[in-house]
């Protein structure tokens, strides 16, 4: 029984020498949930102010033309 004990030991302790390597070669690149939410929540957030920005300057590009049209009228 304690060779069988043993194979079983030297097993697992092989195991979790095999999950410490694998955690740190891939541990930076796996985000958890609360990071991913993170992420997807500054991306709309970003999304929405560059989707304002627009406006505004398709807003300032209009009233520049229309003040132009203006002064050539006069």
């Amino acid at each position: 029984m304690t060779d069988l004990e043993e194979s079983q030991k030297i097993t697992i302790e092989g195991l979790h020498k095999e999950i410490e390597v694998w955690k740190q070669k891939y541990f930076a690149q796996i985000k958890t949930d609360e990071e991913w939410e993170n992420y997807i929540r500054q991306s709309r957030e970003d999304a929405k102010k560059q989707s304002n920005q627009t406006v505004l300057f398709w807003i300032l590009g209009l009233l520049w033309f229309l003040l132009v049209i203006y002064e050539l009228r006069q």
